[in-house]
């Protein structure tokens, strides 16, 4: 098949050294520091073994698979393939979940005798024999899978559904986490699925690997362990491991070769320099037009109060004052307004906070939250959100802008009412454009001063949206009238969830809206992976961001604060060198600290800031 035209990319040692291991069918590791073009390179190999080996691998009906991590990834490396289906580009669950559909008995006996087995010892032991919440909890769970290893036998078949984190094994459904599990067990033990997957994929190439989980690493290993195809090729960065269960320190089977990529095609050089102080075991090189751009770094270490709050948090009053602090910092380095400028937090509350959300993210981080409803918080996909995030939203801000085409296009879209081919079809154009007007006007009137729930209920009466039958049963549903308790209650307390949902007001719809929608100057730390701005401020607030699993005073302060733990100090530092490398030009880390002189001094004399680039703000 023919595939689209591209400017030619000069190969660099590293891209030639993977030839050579492709040539001679040797697996590799490639070590790919921040803007060093790692995708680049992926592709570049990828449309390698297609030019050398594409023809013969179509004639045995073979493929040459590519796992990324999101989504994402997989759009962006298939569009640069031109859509081949000579390749097999996936991410990981969905790579593995294609692997051992299949083979159902061998996932029940994976369950029976590994997966179910595991989790009663771990629940057992946390068993004390006492009549404390942990103990009883841990012997609930305990029947509970005494119960399902009992039946597992009675499961014939089962069935992985990526919008699910949940696993039901009687009725046969697997989560996220099963998949992983489950796979690593089946491809490392089984020989004769090591067999079929090595025949259909003769080349494998693992992206983003060092967050892909260890047992899928190893049992990838263990299909390539023979010189010879199959071969498998990992590219990635330990320093920008950001997912506690990956890999990490990845590497290909026994004998497979280390490339390391020293290009940088991101930073300028001041940015460099500071990410080669940071990391000894790459030394990058400016090697595009970045190695001409003047920028700069600057670390401002801020006055930190001490906590005034239960469990060594701020109080509501000390918050406001460190956003003054903030704001006061952005200001003096000239800095505040800018739409060029990407600030970068630890956690979401932070930005919540800042952009007033704060409610909202309480509401989808607290008590009646689930790890399902967080997620899908955080993607703006949650059945209660995406009526506002998808349609109500949108047109709220084309009436406010005048755009009735807008409006029109939106209801269109997404309106039973206004669908084309919806009982209003026959009416003229002028109705419809008067029907879009006078809803306009009432759903703004709604939205000034009503719940969350009276502007649903307009919407969905007058049809301009339609619900899911979950939404439907929440509006409909009659006021709880009992306390949550989560004893009680936790299987339900997406009711709780939706009722407290329903009785906000919209005021910090909007704010949440264009922060998931990428049109706001703030992103989470975690957040930009893979992302680059010309200009960024990285704030650390330990105490503000309240996550003990990080601890950037430790980290760039231990003689003041401390040691940290090795888990604290392994994420901390990778999380940095990915704020830091995100940066094309200027850089600005903003520090706060209980004692800035002292940590001054102490980063001077470690070598990663340079004395004329911090300073204290008293």
């Amino acid at each position: 098949m023919s595939t689209p035209q591209r400017r030619t990319i000069e190969p660099t040692e590293a891209d030639l050294n993977i030839r050579s291991c492709i040539d001679e069918f040797e697996s590799f590791t490639v070590i790919a520091g921040a803007g060093s073009g790692k995708t680049t390179s992926l592709v570049l190999t990828l449309g390698y073994v297609r030019e050398k080996y594409g023809s013969a691998l179509r004639r045995e009906g073979q493929q040459i698979a590519c796992i990324t991590f999101t989504n994402r990834g997989v759009g962006v490396i298939s569009e640069r393939l031109g859509w081949d289906d000579l390749y097999e580009i996936s991410t990981l669950h969905s790579f593995l979940w294609s692997q051992i559909k299949r083979f159902s008995t061998d996932i029940r006996n994976c369950l029976a005798d590994v997966i179910i087995p595991t989790e009663l010892k771990k629940q057992r032991e946390k068993d004390t024999g006492k009549d404390t919440k942990s103990a009883r909890d841990a012997r609930a769970k305990v029947e509970k899978y005494e119960d399902i290893l009992a039946k597992i036998d009675s499961v014939d078949e089962f069935k992985y559904d990526s919008l699910s984190s949940f696993s039901n094994y009687l009725k046969g459904e697997l989560s996220h986490d099963d998949v992983i599990s489950i796979s690593g067990h089946l491809i490392s033990n089984n020989r004769l699925l090591q067999k079929v997957i090595g025949q259909r994929y003769p080349y494998m190439f693992i992206d983003e690997a060092q967050d892909t989980f260890g047992e899928i690493v190893e049992a990838l290993n263990t299909v390539c362990s023979s010189k010879g195809l199959p071969l498998i090729g990992y590219f990635g960065d330990p320093m920008q491991q950001i997912y506690d269960r990956g890999m990490g320190n990845f590497a290909g089977p026994k004998g497979s070769f280390v490339i390391r990529k020293r290009e940088n095609y991101r930073c300028c050089p001041e940015v460099i320099n500071l990410l080669n102080r940071y990391r000894k075991d790459i030394e990058q090189i400016p090697s595009g037009e970045n190695a001409k751009v003047k920028g700069s770094v600057r670390l401002s270490l801020v006055q930190a109060e001490k906590p005034e709050a239960p469990r060594n948090k701020y109080s509501d009053e000390q918050l406001d004052r460190v956003a003054i602090k903030y704001d006061k910092v952005i200001k003096d380095i000239g800095w505040h307004d800018r739409k060029d400028v990407k600030h970068l937090f630890l956690v979401r509350q932070m930005i919540a906070r800042r952009l007033g959300f704060e409610n909202l993210h309480r509401l989808f981080t607290g008590e009646f939250s689930s790890t399902y409803s967080q997620d899908t918080y955080e993607s703006g996909e949650h059945y209660l959100l995406r009526p506002f995030t998808q349609i109500i939203i949108p047109l709220i801000e084309a009436h406010t802008a005048r755009n009735t085409t807008q409006a029109l296009s939106i209801l269109k879209q997404n309106s039973p009412a206004f669908d084309p081919d919806g009982k209003n079809s026959s009416k003229s154009i002028k109705k419809m454009i008067e029907l879009a007007k006078t809803s306009m006007e009432t759903l703004y009137e709604l939205w000034e001063g009503k719940t969350l729930k009276e502007v649903l209920k307009f919407a969905l009466d007058n049809k301009l949206i339609g619900l899911s039958e979950r939404l439907l049963e929440d509006i409909e549903r009659e006021p709880i009238n009992i306390e949550f308790s989560k004893e009680v209650h936790q299987s339900e307390k997406g009711k709780w969830l939706a009722e407290s949902f329903f009785s906000m007001n919209t005021s910090e719809l909007p704010n949440y809206y264009h922060f998931i929608n990428d049109n706001t100057p703030f992103s989470t730390q975690h957040g930009v992976k893979g992302e680059e701005y010309p200009n960024v401020v990285a704030v650390f607030d330990d105490i503000e961001a309240a996550w003990n699993q990080y601890s950037f005073t430790k980290t760039l302060s231990p003689q003041v604060y401390g040691q940290g733990t090795d888990g604290q100090l392994s994420r901390t530092s990778k999380l940095a060198y990915v704020c830091f490398s995100r940066a094309e030009v200027n850089l600005n880390v903003i520090l706060f600290t209980r004692s800035p002189e002292l940590t001054k001094q102490e980063v001077v004399n470690s070598g990663l800031f340079l004395e004329d680039q911090i300073s204290v703000v008293q």
